[in-house]
């Protein structure tokens, strides 16, 4: 006890300086009801928002983003669940809302007929602007995502959100779920219940996950939840199938990198950790506090994809950006552009790696694409993402690998492990 003392004095040092943020919405439709809407040039963004205990904090939020799906035609919906330090008047927003502009103005997509709608989840990962404070947030806003996560309406609301744009009909719509820092562990752990459903037959296959494509930018989870999802896919033979969710996390993110551990590593001093089994054919064991400890993209043993330069370049098929591309071509194997110099293409391979090959994408990022924990919104992190949303869309891609099947029953032999390790 003596050693967990000071660390959550520090954290609770920070709760009084709830006050310094609103507990209202930031996006209230009281004086206007429709002002949780956004109509922009070529794309709409809706607004939906929560409070501390992960409640709606205003219904009409909800209905107005669903409103806005049912009256686009073969809308593309992204989702955006935002993480630490931000909220939905934060900087975050324009960034989002600059994405959305961009694919709305790509070729690929007008070439589909897509439709772009954004919607952008917002909650209190910003607790505090004073400088230094603000960084000792980390814990008790993870625990605010955490009941999230773990509570009905954050997940109600994604849910309505994929099957309002499902209604349009089969090739008339798409949705990406997308999450940042503790927003991707709200996304991992959607996904998480989605799976469970499809596998156990309570859902149907074209319907059970709360979009046709999950990504999580930076995750901060620790990686209990992905060793166990990656188990039960590994279980069930989901070879050679096109990804459900990528989890990326650059190898320069101090935030999960270096502080999480640190964290996880005080408050693992009064907890108890079984021996887990690994997933894949090695069949060992390791202690439950390894994944305790570590988020998905910092534990070696469950990474299965690395970004790798191929210290090569090409000139643009169309003289685009390496976003446009990324959505325009298809390069085998994993391979994906980001800009280089003098105009050209460099040319970059999401390579997967060791023994599991499952829908679950792990995948460890160079810093030279994303650099921190913040850094989703640059040039190179925006064209990777593209190269994985068309590896994932058929209407895009007309080679994108099989979706899984997930209602299969588990090869037990392939979770077998020495417990008494």
């Amino acid at each position: 006890m003596a050693f967990r003392f000071p660390f959550h004095l520090l954290c609770l040092a920070v709760l009084p300086l709830g006050g310094c943020t609103s507990l209202s919405p930031l996006r209230s439709n009281e004086a206007n009801p429709n002002n949780s809407v956004v109509v922009k040039d070529g794309y709409k963004i809706a607004f939906i928002e929560f409070g501390e205990q992960g409640s709606y904090q205003q219904s009409s939020q909800l209905k107005n983003a669903l409103d806005l799906i049912q009256n686009t035609t073969k809308p593309l919906v992204i989702t955006y669940v935002h993480g630490w330090q931000n909220n939905a008047e934060s900087g975050d927003v324009e960034k989002f809302e600059t994405l959305l502009a961009r694919l709305d103005r790509a070729p690929a997509i007008r070439d589909v007929g897509f439709h772009v709608v954004g919607v952008y989840l917002g909650w209190r990962g910003k607790l505090t602007p004073v400088p230094v404070l603000k960084e000792f947030s980390f814990w008790n806003r993870k625990a605010a995502a955490e009941r999230l996560a773990s509570n009905y309406d954050c997940y109600d609301a994604i849910a309505s959100i994929s099957e309002e744009a499902r209604r349009h009909g089969t090739g008339q719509q798409y949705t990406v779920l997308l999450g940042h820092s503790f927003g991707g562990l709200i996304v991992e752990r959607s996904v998480a219940h989605a799976i469970n459903a499809e596998i156990h037959g309570h859902a149907a296959a074209d319907r059970s996950m709360p979009a046709d494509l999950m990504i999580a930018v930076n995750p901060a989870s620790d990686s209990i939840l992905t060793r166990q999802m990656i188990a039960a896919l590994y279980s069930r033979r989901t070879e050679n199938t096109r990804p459900l969710f990528v989890s990326i996390t650059s190898t320069g993110d101090w935030a999960t990198g270096t502080f999480f551990p640190l964290g996880a590593g005080v408050a693992a001093i009064s907890t108890g950790f079984n021996p887990v089994g690994v997933p894949g054919p090695a069949q060992r064991a390791e202690s439950e506090r390894d994944f305790y400890t570590s988020t998905p993209g910092h534990n070696d043993v469950l990474v299965n994809h690395i970004t790798l330069d191929l210290h090569k370049t090409i000139a643009s098929p169309r003289g685009h950006p390496a976003l446009e591309t990324n959505l325009e071509h298809n390069l085998s194997a994993g391979v994906f552009t980001l800009d280089g110099a003098g105009g050209k293409l460099d040319l970059w391979q999401i390579r997967r790696v060791g023994d599991i090959d499952v829908p679950y994408w792990d995948v460890k990022v160079d810093p030279s694409i994303i650099k921190d924990h913040g850094d989703l919104w640059n040039e190179r992190a925006e064209a990777m993402m593209a190269a994985i949303f068309r590896m994932a869309n058929p209407m895009l891609n007309p080679h994108a690998a099989p979706r899984a099947t997930l209602q299969r029953a588990p090869d037990f032999r392939r979770l077998q492990a020495p417990l008494g390790q």
